[in-house]
């Protein structure tokens, strides 16, 4: 379990991240991708189930989202603090399955003539597996570059990557997704950005396209109720847009659908004129190989059938804290 974990959060880390953005309406980066808390509200919490498909071990993957003023000081950022940070904010997750655990994070500063625009500063990626560290990664962003200092099995190395425009990494770029501008059904958006695991350190080209949406229930969906407290909201679902992320270095073709709803989603239901959250994420889906197989064989009602190897992440509560 130990790799697969390392190399699922990586790829997870990187198919979904990074950038230099190339978009159906020629928007630049910086023009698509901002803040996603908005201006009303400084921190929000997300949790997700999360199903592994090939031998039915069940997770919790953590979100949270967290602003910060010019000056202040992110504490237990990986191994280091970050002090005096420009205004921004911090992107943190952590995924338990099994006997491993992964915790990440990266903060943003926010540029911009309304500081609402997000630049990465710095990161972090740690991997615990059966109570051991195996992997941890600290990194800074300045002009063009990504500097890195990353430890596997208690071996030390360090190394700079190129990166071109701008760029965002690791799964916090899940989040940044939901504040996409231009959301469509017709969206087409292309990324750069650095991936250092345990066996790599290089750049990759991301592209995230949404051509269809769908309706998706999760634990959190069936939660909400209409004003009367006792009628389902959502009772076929809540429309979200596909996102399908690829990869194309070594490993090509598509590694993620992300499901973001369509409409914001209040953070009280009774009252759609206060907070809301933008495009949230609901559901992740992602494939992977055990060898060289794709799909495993399951029995349903005594009856064999072949089901995809994937991770599924499936949102079970979301709130403004």
């Amino acid at each position: 379990m130990k790799k697969f974990i390392i190399s699922a959060i990586a790829i997870a880390l990187v198919l979904t991240l990074g950038v230099t953005l190339a978009a159906c309406n020629n928007a630049t980066p910086q023009g698509q991708l901002e803040n996603p808390l908005g201006f009303d509200h400084n921190a929000e919490s997300f949790v997700y189930d999360v199903l592994n498909t090939y031998n039915g071990e069940m997770g919790t993957y953590k979100v949270h989202i967290q602003g910060y003023e010019e000056g202040a000081t992110v504490p237990s950022f990986g191994n280091a603090e970050l002090s005096s940070v420009a205004e921004g904010i911090l992107v943190t997750g952590e995924l338990e399955i099994g006997d491993d655990m992964s915790k990440t994070g990266c903060y943003f500063k926010l540029v911009g003539s309304s500081t609402s625009y997000m630049v990465p500063v710095a990161s972090y990626s740690i991997h615990i597996s059966g109570g051991n560290e195996v992997f941890r990664l600290q990194a800074t962003y300045d002009a063009g570059s990504y500097n890195y200092e990353r430890t596997v099995d208690g071996k030390q190395d360090s190394g700079k990557l190129k990166v071109s425009g701008t760029c965002f990494d690791n799964n916090e770029f899940h989040q940044m997704l939901r504040t996409v501008s231009t959301y469509s059904s017709g969206l087409s958006l292309a990324y750069t950005m650095p991936l250092v695991t345990q066996s790599e350190a290089l750049a990759v080209t991301i592209t995230a396209t949404t051509s269809s949406s769908q309706k998706v229930i999760t634990p959190f969906t069936q939660t909400l109720m209409k004003e009367d407290g006792a009628t389902p909201l959502y009772e076929e679902g809540m429309d979200c847009y596909v996102v399908k992320i690829n990869r194309s270095t070594k490993v090509v073709g598509a590694s993620q659908t992300l499901y973001y709803a369509v409409a914001n989603v209040p953070s009280d239901i009774a009252h759609p004129t206060v907070r809301t959250m933008k495009h949230i994420l609901l559901k992740i889906v992602e494939p992977y190989k055990v060898g060289d197989k794709a799909t495993v064989t399951v029995t349903e009602n005594n009856v064999q059938v072949e089901k995809p190897i994937q991770m599924e992440y499936t949102l079970r509560n979301a709130y403004i804290d």
